[in-house]
């Protein structure tokens, strides 16, 4: 007997990604990010969520992808990650699509770093890769992957 696992999608870059449906809090456009001097270039810069502060990660930075949308057009997607909140940027929103384990594989060799280190797998489905990316990875560095940088 397979089980089945709730995932919310969205596209960036041409790609399509989904993440764990429990590990998504709320889905917002068009929020202001107030850049932060010095910060890390994925860090584009802190939403103020209802009173909290919460670090806007620039996805497309942390995967490493081209851009050629307006960075002030995005969708935030607002994840409960260990405790703490981080919005990702993402172009658009997707579905929820509820996917069978057996669809699942592990990610292509020929992924780069970057992205080995995001993505936990891919589903395929029948017209396109679902890229499942891990929550608690998206604010760690790429060259520290123990340490989070958002909370040091």
């Amino acid at each position: 007997m397979s089980t089945s696992t709730d995932f919310a999608t969205f596209y960036l870059g041409g790609h399509y990604f989904g993440i764990n449906v429990a590990d998504v809090l709320e889905l917002n456009r068009n929020m202001d990010v107030t850049p932060v001097p010095k910060s890390p270039k994925i860090v584009r810069g802190i939403m103020n969520l209802r009173g909290q502060l919460v670090p806007a990660i620039d996805m497309y930075e942390r995967l490493d992808l081209e851009s050629d949308s307006a960075k002030d057009e995005s969708v935030s997607i607002i994840l409960q990650c260990d405790g703490y909140l981080i919005a990702i940027l993402v172009d658009d929103v997707g579905e929820i699509l509820s996917l069978e384990q057996d669809t699942f594989e592990p990610p292509p060799s020929n992924f780069s770093v970057v992205s080995r280190e995001l993505v936990l797998g891919v589903h395929k489905l029948s017209d396109r890769l679902l890229l499942i990316l891990d929550p608690k990875r998206i604010d760690q560095r790429v060259d520290q992957p123990k340490k989070q940088f958002l909370l040091a």
